[in-house]
């Protein structure tokens, strides 16, 4: 069977079973390895959020339940302090600092496999956000948090592409994307560190599309723009790149990228970390079939996150 792609939202489908990262590092294995299945059932991971401040929580239900109440409790209170604020640049504060914490619900109910939750809280915080940038727009006093919502913005597009990509609207998923990628872009220059979150999300849903062409140029765009370090990050993009490259009939250079995606998990996650088993079970099924590695559903999704390097 067929491993699909890791992306920033893919990892939440993986923390109800064993946890997973930001970047969606792919699914289980679920039999022989063969390449019509893998090009069936392969889907790119395209999502950093596992790979935030709350992965560790997440590989816990239990702590991750608990930590979504104690979100909950705190945005009840923004909620409150929102609604009763008259002063406009208060009101417009209060309403970023919400839709923060709106986008961290809603991420850590996707994490726990409630994607249509999460769309509804990101959706409020985008609205949120949307207004604050239109407020901040009016004041060339406020050039630098009007940046910075524009950048959480991006943020929020990017956990809805995820999440409206696992509930099979692609389309919408893309769209969400596309704005989230070309915002980061204007923020912070398309050789930024952060823009390659973006690019691996967009990978995943060609990949998912079957444009493994495009989905491999989209990796490799990600890999170019990620600091040298081996990080989580870069095992996932190169997991994912190793994925097209076998889809695409290039065992040697699927085999080199899944090595190399092992070697960093092992140092970066740990030998035992679920991502990296699921990595070496994929190159294993590589190198037993000297073809594609099997078809092994989607590994949950994870909603988008945070810059790289850190959670969102």
């Amino acid at each position: 069977l067929f491993f699909r792609p890791i992306s920033p939202a893919m990892a939440v489908a993986s923390l109800r079973g064993a946890g997973g990262l930001a970047w969606r590092l792919g699914g289980v294995a679920r039999g022989p390895l063969k390449r019509r299945a893998f090009a069936a059932a392969a889907n790119p991971s395209n999502r950093y959020i596992n790979l935030g401040k709350f992965e560790t929580m997440g590989l816990d239900l239990g702590r991750a339940a608990t930590g979504l109440a104690y979100l909950q409790e705190t945005l009840e209170v923004q909620q409150k302090e929102y609604e009763a604020e008259t002063l406009p640049f208060r009101k417009s504060a209060i309403g970023v600092s919400l839709a923060k914490s709106l986008h961290e619900v809603g991420r850590q109910n996707h994490q726990l496999g409630d994607a249509e939750t999460a769309i509804g809280q990101y959706q409020n915080a985008l609205q949120l956000l949307t207004e604050a940038i239109d407020f901040r727009e009016k004041d060339a006093k406020l050039t630098k948090a009007l940046i910075h919502t524009r950048f959480v913005k991006s943020e929020v597009c990017s956990s809805l592409g995820v999440a409206y990509f696992d509930l099979g609207q692609p389309e919408t998923a893309l769209a969400h994307h596309q704005e989230a990628l070309q915002l980061r872009k204007d923020l912070v220059g398309r050789d930024h560190p952060s823009v390659a979150e973006c690019l691996n999300n967009l990978g995943s849903l060609h990949y998912a599309r079957g444009a493994f062409e495009k989905a491999a140029e989209n990796f490799e765009e990600a890999l170019e723009l990620l600091p040298s370090q081996e990080t989580p990050y870069v095992a996932l993009a190169l997991y994912n790149l190793g994925l097209c490259r076998a889809h695409q009939g290039q065992p040697a250079a699927a085999g080199s990228a899944l090595k190399r995606a092992l070697k960093i998990a092992e140092r970066s996650l740990g030998p035992s970390h679920p991502q990296t088993d699921l990595i070496r079970s994929t190159l294993r099924g590589a190198d037993a079939q000297k073809a594609p590695p099997g078809d092994v559903g989607p590994a949950g999704s994870v909603p988008e996150t945070g810059e790289v390097g850190g959670s969102k």
